[in-house]
């Protein structure tokens, strides 16, 4: 695909680098048909005519249908947004849940140019049997069944020629996007479209490289050991590389066929709820898509795990963070939740803590009847915490995020395909011992000694930097970085003010110079000097030039 990084500017003064110019042309053209061309609307694009208009009204069947129309990036960025009903309203996530990643599957030449680029001209020679017809394709990767030389039985998950270059081109254009949805709608920044879309571009990344995909899996297998209702598939790390990955072959239905293959649906739901809570609450190490498609039920009423592109991780601390979180909802301590929730967040702007934690309160009142934690959804009670902070330019980090996310997924798929279960009851046990594990004696006195070093080390170290500061400010070598900060919007404004005023002096000067050179002996035109004709010719077309960036920019 040919490459190109035309810089597009925005109405607001700022640049931006697209990679794929053709893919730009083909952005706009969808986003024109399905109402959204206000999105693109008066950029200075080369090659790409410019697009006039308002905003149109907005719905989430056209931004759907847009989405499905631009293809896998912003498929899969619907998708991931249809997980999050913190940052946008339940007709758009519901919207945004009927998206699919239907793609053509490649011919089979394609997949094995692939295969012979990555494995080597010697790989049909480990294998037995290559079934040429996909098992599975999606818009990164292809995947297909094999028999190995040995007689293993494997799948292979060939990734897409080029799919990486293209992932990157519609990063760009996203990227671009959002800038826009910012100009024309300042409020959205409280959701904060950059974080979302950064956090986006990392998962999306990250799911390109098998390897560290094959190193999730190793670790998902080691941290389930020899459990007898957990299956992770083996890896063959001699036929993987960054764009092959070869894995086990596991034979059984998705969970969503589970009740139709007669399957003991008591039994899945409890050993799905035990999986999926041992790894969100035990392992702090957790699948981050654990949709219906990525859980087979293999005979046994064993659970089979797929796709490890996307990971989460807790670190003790976050894990007490949460564990707090719920302790303090137990106990009715509204004041601490507020707390515990600020304290992690991500402030953007000097925060009205009152005006938050009355916010956080009517949030929490809402979820919790004054009863028992127990009978609250925690995923729904902790994403209505997230949304409710967004108004105040608090944001979860995005490790606690996928964290919420995980948990609602989990409560959701098991009320959604498996009523037998009670997920509340499920997670009781997990949020009990945990509690216990947070507030008990031996943990308090780890914390305690943490916190006597970190005292300690900090009361060694005040001496020798007290003496230093006062040094420095006795031999005036203090000095204090101080930067203002510009919005960029306004420094162009800025920037064409000086510019049109520049060009209006030149204008001003050449009219002067014209009037001065009108006696000038030599040629003549018009009645006047030639001289004097070329001055005020200069002068009239630098002020038109005035006049019309005046008007084009209203700065």
């Amino acid at each position: 695909m040919k490459i190109v990084r035309p810089v597009v500017r925005t109405v607001g003064g700022l640049t931006h680098t697209v990679r794929d110019l053709n893919r730009l042309r083909e952005v706009v053209r969808v986003l024109i048909r399905h109402g959204l061309g206000w999105l693109v609307a008066n950029l200075e694009i080369s090659g790409v005519p410019r697009v006039r208009g308002a905003a149109s009204e907005l719905t989430p069947e056209r931004v759907a249908q847009a989405v499905q129309e631009l293809g896998p990036t912003f498929i899969k960025l619907g998708q991931v947004l249809s997980t999050r009903p913190d940052v946008i309203p339940p007709a758009y996530v519901e919207a945004f849940q009927q998206l699919q990643d239907d793609v053509q599957p490649l011919p089979f030449d394609a997949i094995e140019r692939q295969l012979t680029a990555e494995l080597g001209e010697g790989w049909r020679e480990r294998v037995a049997r290559f079934d040429e017809r996909p098992l599975a394709t999606a818009s990164i990767a292809q995947v297909h069944r094999a028999t190995l030389a040995d007689g293993a039985e494997v799948v292979f998950k060939v990734q897409r020629p080029d799919i990486a270059a293209k992932i990157r081109a519609d990063l760009s254009i996203l990227h671009l996007l959002t800038n826009r949805l910012l100009t024309e709608f300042p409020e959205a920044r409280q959701l904060d479209p950059r974080g979302i879309l950064n956090e986006f571009e990392g998962s999306i990344t990250a799911e390109l490289d098998f390897l560290a995909e094959a190193d999730n899996m190793r670790r998902f297998a080691r941290n389930f050991g020899d459990d007898p209702i957990v299956r992770v598939p083996d890896l063959y790390p001699r036929l993987t590389t960054t764009r092959v990955l070869c894995i086990e072959f596991l034979d059984g239905v998705k969970i969503r066929e589970a009740r139709e293959a007669g399957c003991d649906m008591d039994e899945v739901g409890r050993r799905y709820l035990t999986v999926a809570y041992t790894m969100l609450f035990d392992h702090g190490f957790f699948h981050g898509d654990l949709h219906p498609g990525n859980v087979l039920i293999l005979p046994g009423e064993v659970i089979g795990l797929l796709d490890f592109g996307m990971v989460g991780r807790l670190t003790r601390d976050m894990k007490d963070s949460i564990v707090s979180l719920i302790f303090a909802l137990e106990r009715g301590d509204h004041r601490t939740i507020s707390r515990i929730f600020f304290d992690i967040a991500i402030k953007e702007v000097r925060v009205d803590y009152d005006a938050f934690e009355r916010d956080t309160t009517a949030v929490i009142e809402r979820n919790w009847t004054g009863t028992s934690v127990q009978d609250m959804q925690i995923g729904r009670f902790l994403m209505d915490v997230t949304r409710g902070a967004l108004r105040h330019r608090v944001h979860a980090p995005p490790a606690y995020t996928m964290f919420f996310k995980a948990l609602l997924t989990t409560e959701g798929l098991a009320k959604a395909l498996i009523p037998e279960v009670d997920p509340l009851a499920a997670a009781r046990p997990y949020v009990e011992r945990l509690i216990n594990e947070r507030f008990s004696t031996d943990r308090l006195r780890e914390d305690l000694f943490y916190n006597l070093v970190t005292l300690t080390s900090l009361a060694n170290r005040l001496p020798i930097t007290i003496t230093q500061l006062l040094d420095d400010i006795d031999q005036q070598r203090l000095h204090l970085n101080v930067q203002a900060r510009v919005d960029p919007a306004e420094r162009g404004a800025q920037d064409r003010r000086q510019n049109r005023l520049i060009l209006a002096l030149f204008s001003v000067t050449a009219v002067v110079c014209g009037s001065l050179t009108l006696d000038w002996e030599g040629a003549r035109a018009l009645g006047m000097s030639a001289l004097s004709l070329v001055f005020y010719v200069v002068g009239a077309a630098l002020f038109a030039l005035v006049l019309a960036m005046t008007l084009r920019n209203r700065g």
